[in-house]
């Protein structure tokens, strides 16, 4: 076995799922050339189809990017058989679990499983931690507006005042877990790790109290 023979199967298995994904979208092969188009890197249908016919050695990491956002899918969905095999060969003629595949893809880290410090994986785990992070301060923020709105449409006085405190509350609430990303922001950078540009309604976030 050769690595040329390992770059044919993978490239095979890259084209296999580009081309499954495209039938079950409902998109031809031009139908997806366009779609390419549309983001911004033309791929020509006859490379599309030379792709899934077997007749290139290759793709591209942008082509791969490319067919994945045009397809609806994570890039991992191309590159790997997830769900669709139990293991995979990862590099020429050596197969893992499919889990373990995409572990070493994404750097997955397990519960209770905290990686090394001052490693890309330890860097990644607290990027996904930070996205959780601002995740649950944005279902605290959109339950305190629902629960504000809700105690807008309250006549009865002493109803009100019950409601009242507890928007008190949930303010309390929210703000604490804004004060908990703000501080997770901080001491991101001060371990050398630049947290991810804020969305523009929490752009505050990084405002000096």
């Amino acid at each position: 076995m050769t690595e040329h023979d390992w770059q044919g199967r993978l490239t095979q298995q890259v084209a296999d799922a580009v081309r499954d994904y495209r039938k079950l979208r409902g998109l031809s092969a031009q139908g997806l050339a366009d779609a390419c188009a549309a983001l911004g890197h033309a791929i020509p249908r006859t490379s599309i189809a030379n792709l899934e016919n077997g007749r290139r050695s290759g793709v591209e990491i942008a082509e791969l990017l490319v067919f994945a956002k045009a397809l609806g899918v994570p890039p991992i969905a191309l590159l790997l058989p997830i769900g669709m095999a139990g293991s995979v060969e990862v590099l020429p003629g050596q197969e893992l679990p499919i889990w373990d595949a995409v572990s070493w893809i994404t750097a997955e880290t397990l519960i209770g499983e905290e990686p090394e410090p001052g490693t890309v994986k330890e860097v990644i785990f607290e990027l996904r931690a930070h996205a959780q992070a601002i995740s649950t301060l944005r279902r605290a923020i959109e339950f305190a507006e629902e629960a504000r709105r809700g105690a807008n449409l309250i006549r009865d006085p002493q109803q009100r005042a019950r409601n009242d405190g507890m928007l008190e509350g949930l303010g309390d609430y929210t703000r604490g877990y804004a004060q908990d990303v703000r501080e997770f922001r901080a001491r991101l950078r001060v371990r050398g790790i630049e947290p991810p540009t804020l969305p523009e309604d929490l752009k505050y976030l990084d405002a000096p109290e």
